[in-house]
């Protein structure tokens, strides 16, 4: 397997894990022993192997991605994923986060917005992608890894580089899933927003007919498309969104877990209870991120 051995010279000494770097949600994480199939959340950004495999699964498709793909998310979906790694050909690679703006402004001086294809009236299609690394897109890595090595360089010329390799994603195969999640009338666009939402208030009382509503849809209509695109429904997506905020405190923070309950947002203690153990061996295994 083709191994990104420049990056690899580049990439900084860590342990196991994901270590952010200077630069504003650019992070590297590593892993040197293999992980049977595990929840792994999928954050809105880029992520790129230097070296080792992955092999994720989600919505019912089974993607193998390595040092000679990337994969672009659309937003914090949560998949199964296996890393294949070895001492000897660890799992390393670096996760360049952007959001809607980022992209809206890229797309506007790239002049696609024009192109005459209404995609809001299109299949949803997928909310992940994985594509082969052109040559372009491999020297924008470089140069952003090159770049995070000084933290001079990194205030000056960080946050344009990072720009350049969202850039370079548009102009390769998954353009189509960046443009559907810019467009703001599109429905992947729509769920993205309601996906924001959920995780900046997941510990309020959501209700879902509100959810449909801000995505300027019916509540069947919202059903039907936050499925299509995050393979829950918007129950158990939540769900599983306070179920794994409460895990984190208790295993991180050491939160008692009637706290935990309430602060992810469940009044009773004892449906907490019931529905923590009815997904324990989900819960159990801690959830991989690219993201913190």
């Amino acid at each position: 397997m083709e191994i990104f051995t420049e990056a690899l010279e580049l990439f900084p000494n860590i342990e196991n894990g994901v270590t952010p770097t200077s630069l504003s949600n650019v992070n590297f994480f590593q892993q040197t022993t293999h992980k049977i199939s595990q929840p792994t959340d999928y954050h809105a950004g880029i992520v790129i192997l230097f070296s080792g495999k992955k092999i994720m699964h989600f919505a019912e498709q089974e993607f193998i991605y390595n040092a000679k793909e990337y994969v672009v998310s659309s937003m914090l979906l949560h998949a199964q994923c296996e890393t294949c790694a070895t001492p000897e050909e660890p799992v390393k690679g670096i996760f360049v986060g952007f959001n809607q703006e980022q992209l809206r402004e890229l797309i506007a001086l790239m002049n696609l917005q024009t192109q005459n294809r209404p995609l809001e009236h299109e299949t949803i299609g997928s909310s992940i992608g994985i594509s082969q690394m052109t040559p372009e897109f491999k020297e924008s890595v470089l140069r952003l890894l090159k770049c995070l090595q000084h933290e001079d360089e990194v205030k000056i010329l960080g946050e344009g580089l990072k720009r350049e390799l969202i850039y370079r994603a548009l102009c390769g195969e998954q353009r189509e899933l960046l443009l559907k999640l810019a467009m703001p009338s599109a429905p992947i666009s729509q769920i993205s927003k309601v996906i924001s939402f959920l995780e900046a208030n997941y510990s309020n009382d959501i209700n879902i007919d509100d959810l449909a509503k801000s995505a300027n849809m019916s509540t069947s209509s919202f059903y039907r498309v936050f499925k299509e695109v995050t393979s829950d429904s918007p129950n158990q997506y939540l769900k599983k969104l306070r179920l794994n905020k409460a895990r984190d405190l208790i295993i991180q923070k050491n939160v008692k877990a009637y706290i935990a309950a309430l602060e992810v947002g469940y009044q009773s203690p004892s449906h907490f209870n019931r529905e923590f153990k009815s997904h324990r061996a989900y819960l159990w295994v801690k959830t991989e991120s690219y993201a913190r």
